[in-house]
């Protein structure tokens, strides 16, 4: 089998090869099904013959040594004459190999020579080309020694196999039809779901990545791939156009201070040199730029290295909240006196979550930096964390600026800004609840924000405990 695989061509589509296929495996089914039964119909009609020429054999043999006892041999031959079948001879034979009379019907008696035997035997033999089945069985009665031969020639049953054979083979050529046209119909539906999947990727590399493959309602393995593949293309399609909104926003956030810079360093070349205050203005606000430039690629390189480890995201261990909480709270006091900060942790001291801790401290210092950065006059924080048996919530309020309802669904998104001349003045470049996302989606956490415009925020961050 694997040296028939071997020589199967290689460089024809799959379309032929799954025809051919299908086609080779109907026709092997087929002719092992019609060899089976044309062997098991010849052995069972040459099991019947010498069935019947045994019984046939009894008949005559109880009939003959009836007639040798009473004397009545002479009349043997009329009654066997009646017993005897077309196709048949029936011959009585002494200890010479004399015949002492035969019956016969369409066998003629040269085909097989008188034998005496001894022992019975059952022989098939085959003169002239047709088909002989020989018995012979000894009798010995009143002094007679002699043999009793039937001969039946199987030339009923030979026509017989023969249109068995005959029929096989025409049926074998239809079967070849068949199986082609049935391969063909069964390659074709099962790369149906394929082929629409090859028109649908033509479309896209034609028209755009908004093309899908029709799914039908019944559920099998191409049905699944079509699905998959549907599904692929969505996040491809989901991923392309981030990749794109993001190219474009770093390209506006670049373009920025890049150009604030070349106007410093231009007004420094013109007429700066000579004028300390212009050259320290400039080189101050140049600095401002390339600081902000510097924590902005800072803040994309963190943003690329938090998807990269949701790919390949190293072993977790567990980390005690509270103790981790409780540091980052005393230093945010101490960083910044002038806020109040206050937190609830209703949660025992050697509660864990499996969690790393650098991203647990990285999540923690986006929510309560952002808190700070666009909290207004009333500089108050508030923490609470507490947990069910299934979820672990941290919730971090300020009471600053706020979000309108329309911008809320848009905050984690890449460079998304609220107040984007505050939050400029306030050095964000709008990356840091967009890591914090990535960051919780590792974990299969959630982030949910409220607010109400210009009075207070609350961001709620949740990590599932199974």
């Amino acid at each position: 089998m694997r040296k028939i695989i071997g020589r199967f061509p290689t460089n024809i589509n799959i379309k032929w090869k799954l025809t051919l296929w299908a086609a080779f495996l109907m026709l092997f089914l087929f002719f092992s099904y019609n060899i089976l039964q044309y062997f098991v119909i010849q052995n069972w009609v040459v099991k019947q013959e010498k069935s019947t020429i045994q019984k046939k054999m009894d008949e005559v043999t109880a009939y003959i040594q009836d007639s040798i006892f009473t004397g009545k041999i002479s009349e043997s031959e009329h009654y066997l004459d009646v017993l005897n079948e077309k196709y048949q001879l029936i011959r009585i034979v002494n200890e010479n190999n004399t015949p002492l009379f035969t019956i016969s019907d369409k066998v003629p008696q040269s085909w097989v020579a008188p034998k005496y035997v001894t022992k019975e035997e059952l022989v098939e033999f085959s003169p002239q080309g047709d088909r002989l089945l020989i018995y012979r069985k000894p009798i010995k009665v009143n002094g007679f020694k002699g043999t009793v031969e039937i001969v039946r020639n199987l030339e009923n049953f030979d026509s017989l196999i023969n249109q068995i054979l005959t029929l096989v083979m025409i049926t074998g050529l239809v079967a070849i039809i068949l199986s082609l046209l049935g391969g063909r119909i069964i390659s074709f539906q099962l790369l149906k779901p394929i082929n629409s999947m090859i028109r649908t990727m033509k479309r896209i590399k034609e028209t755009g990545l908004n093309e899908r493959v029709q799914v039908k309602k019944q559920r099998d393995e191409m049905t699944e791939l079509g699905v998959m593949f549907n599904e692929l293309m969505d996040n491809l399609e989901k991923s392309f156009y981030q990749q794109q909104q993001f190219v474009e926003d770093a390209s506006h956030e670049l373009k920025t201070p890049l150009s604030i810079i070349h106007g410093h360093l231009s007004l420094i070349n013109r007429w700066g040199k000579d004028n300390p205050e212009i050259l320290d203005r400039s080189i101050q606000l140049s600095l401002n730029e390339t600081n902000r430039l510097i924590h902005l690629v800072s803040e994309l390189l963190t943003l690329s290295r938090v998807e990269e480890s949701t790919r390949t995201m190293n072993p977790m261990e567990k980390v005690k909240i509270k103790e981790i909480l409780v540091d980052i709270v005393e230093n945010f006091n101490t960083l910044n006196n002038d806020f109040e900060i206050f937190s609830t942790i209703d949660i025992s001291t050697d509660f864990t979550i499996n969690i790393l801790k650098s991203h647990l401290e990285q999540i923690m210092i986006i929510l309560l930096d952002n808190a700070i950065k666009y909290s207004a006059n009333e500089k108050v924080i508030q923490i609470n964390v507490r947990h069910t048996d299934k979820l672990l919530t941290i919730e971090v309020k300020d009471y600053g600026m706020g979000i309108t309802k329309e911008e809320l669904p848009f905050v984690v998104n890449r460079f998304y800004r609220v107040d984007k001349a505050r939050s400029r003045k306030h050095g964000g470049n709008g990356l840091g609840l967009s890591i914090a996302k990535r960051l919780l989606d590792m974990y299969q956490g959630t982030i949910e924000i409220d607010s109400v415009y210009g009075k207070w925020t609350k961001v709620m961050i949740a990590f599932p405990l199974d």
